[in-house]
């Protein structure tokens, strides 16, 4: 959605209550969204930027609701004085009797003295009842590294610690590519049109250097593995310390999502190579230090938590996925188990990158120790998500994917069967946007074949 800019400034409303009601009606997010919510955020945007500026348009990027306790949101604003370029916004709606998050004093000084947060004078706004508030990229308390990670001079700095080479500050661009406070950032560096861009991605702990380690450890085992015409060794980042800052070099070509969703056959190679690449790091040794990876059970309580917006919002869909749950865990309670491998955790389309008839493998910060069948299950989910359905191309991919991972014991094979079916489940949950008029029809289909997919394997 783009909203043309107006000035138009209102308070909480009964809008935002029926948005937040508990048990509520996903109509009245939708329109909270689509009509209440951007006149409230053009309204703090403009309280935030330098006078004589204005908002020239509002994008929702993401909205998440929490039904009964709050409602966020991730936007883009272009304001006029820097046409074309984009910033972010995160907004946050609360319940009655609840506050909105404050802002961060000291991260926006900083921001201001190094002169990344122009054109806006100020990095928050907040209701007078404190029922809603907008804080303005870079500005993180929680992650008080964002702001110098912004600042050009400060990132030759971080560039040249990471080893990769002398730039000029004036060749640096930084772009926001998610801004979450209070929970994570990614962004991309630029340095210049003959320079190589990377992306960084910020932690609030020393989990970076975790995901380095995985990626390193997952380039190994394919280097041992011997040449591979499908598969290419993953990019290994560099760990900053003092920045808690991963770097990652970018890699230009599309994601095996936009591959899938443009021409399924068209990906077919692609989608053999992800079996083929999946493979390899299942029959990767096991290295010491690597950490469990969640259990079933842990997969379905994180499900049953992303599905109480369908408790709330849709109730019959909601104790249908939930009877769904249950029944998976049944059937992986059933079958045999086998001693873990190294899995990669996040094993989907948006983490394959497709060059040529190579793919490359992204993400590794969920790297360890546990059930093969559940990172094939979630890419046979997420592969039915990317082809947009069920249907013969979407059988024909699946089994493209299974030859290229090649044989395994029908045990595996039938539990990667139940987490094909948990996984599109807590799809159905997460990935629909709440801002959709037809949210309900969505999540109700999506339940409803991963339903079918389960009782298949009864």
């Amino acid at each position: 959605m783009t909203t043309p800019a107006h000035r138009a400034v209102h308070g909480s409303s009964p809008a935002l209550d029926e948005a937040l009601k508990a048990p509520g009606s996903p109509q009245a997010v939708a329109s909270f969204l689509d009509v209440v919510g951007p006149d409230q955020v053009l309204g703090a945007v403009q309280r935030c930027l330098a006078d004589g500026d204005a908002a020239r348009t509002l994008r929702l990027v993401r909205a998440k609701l929490k039904p009964g306790r709050k409602l966020t949101a991730e936007y883009t604003v272009v304001p006029a004085s820097i046409t074309g370029a984009e910033r972010r916004l995160w907004v946050t709606w609360v319940a009655p009797g609840a506050t909105a998050p404050g802002s961060s004093e000291d991260s926006e000084a900083e921001a201001r003295r190094r002169g990344v947060l122009a054109p806006f004078r100020r990095a928050w706004a907040g209701s007078d009842d404190g029922r809603m508030s907008l804080s303005v990229s870079p500005v993180d308390g929680a992650f008080p590294q964002l702001v110098r990670l912004h600042d050009p001079t400060h990132v030759v700095d971080v560039l040249g610690t990471a080893g990769l080479g002398e730039v000029a500050a004036d060749d640096v661009t930084v772009e926001t590519v998610r801004y979450r406070p209070r929970q994570r950032h990614v962004l991309r560096i630029g340095t210049g049109a003959d320079g190589r861009a990377c992306f960084a991605k910020v932690y609030r702990d020393e989990a970076g250097a975790r995901a380095v380690d995985a990626a390193a450890r997952a380039a190994t085992a394919f280097a041992a593995a011997g040449d591979s015409d499908l598969a290419a060794a993953p990019v290994v980042g560099t760990y900053v310390a003092a920045d808690r800052v991963t770097l990652w070099p970018e890699v230009s070509c599309m994601s095996l999502t936009e591959a899938v969703s443009l021409d399924g056959a068209a990906a077919a190679g692609a989608v053999r190579a992800a079996g083929t690449t999946l493979r390899l790091l299942h029959d990767a040794p096991v290295g010491e230090g690597l950490p469990d990876c969640p259990d079933a059970v842990a997969h379905t309580s994180e499900t049953l938590r992303t599905a109480e917006i369908l408790d709330a919002l849709v109730a019959t869909v909601g104790s249908r996925l939930r009877r769904e749950v249950g029944r998976g865990l049944e059937l992986l309670a059933a079958l045999p188990l086998e001693p873990p491998t190294t899995v990669h955790g996040d094993f989907k389309c948006d983490n394959l990158l497709v060059t040529g008839s190579r793919l490359h493998v992204l993400d590794f910060d969920r790297l360890g120790r546990g059930d093969p069948a559940a990172d094939i299950g979630k890419f046979l989910a997420d592969l039915r998500w990317a082809a947009g359905g069920d249907g013969h191309a979407l059988a024909a991919l699946h089994e493209v994917f299974l030859e290229g991972y090649g044989d395994m014991s029908s045990a595996r094979a039938a539990r990667a069967h139940v987490y094909d079916c948990l996984s599109q489940l807590r799809m159905a949950a997460r990935r629909v946007p709440i801002q959709d008029r037809d949210w309900a029809d969505r999540v109700t289909r999506a339940v409803g074949v991963a339903a079918d997919t389960l009782a298949a394997e009864r």
